[in-house]
């Protein structure tokens, strides 16, 4: 529970395929399969992969929250 939230495995599954959906997108906009030109192709690629980073380290915390059964300012 974080901040009286219960954390349900519903939760955790769907910032997983969100994760997953953005690393798809990562893999084809550094394949070019969908192109950006110029300056803007690597800005994309860039906020991409930290937007990637942020949501992977929520979905870790959640799962471990879970998993552990641990209650955060609740």
């Amino acid at each position: 529970m974080i901040l009286g939230y219960p954390i349900s495995l519903l939760t955790i599954i769907y910032i997983g395929l969100v994760t997953f959906a953005l690393v798809a997108f990562q893999m084809l906009v550094g394949m070019r399969i969908i192109k950006f030109k110029g300056r803007l192709h690597m800005k994309v690629h860039r906020r991409g992969a930290w937007v990637l980073v942020a949501i992977g380290a929520v979905h870790g915390m959640l799962a471990l929250v879970a998993y552990n059964g641990w209650r955060i300012l609740s």
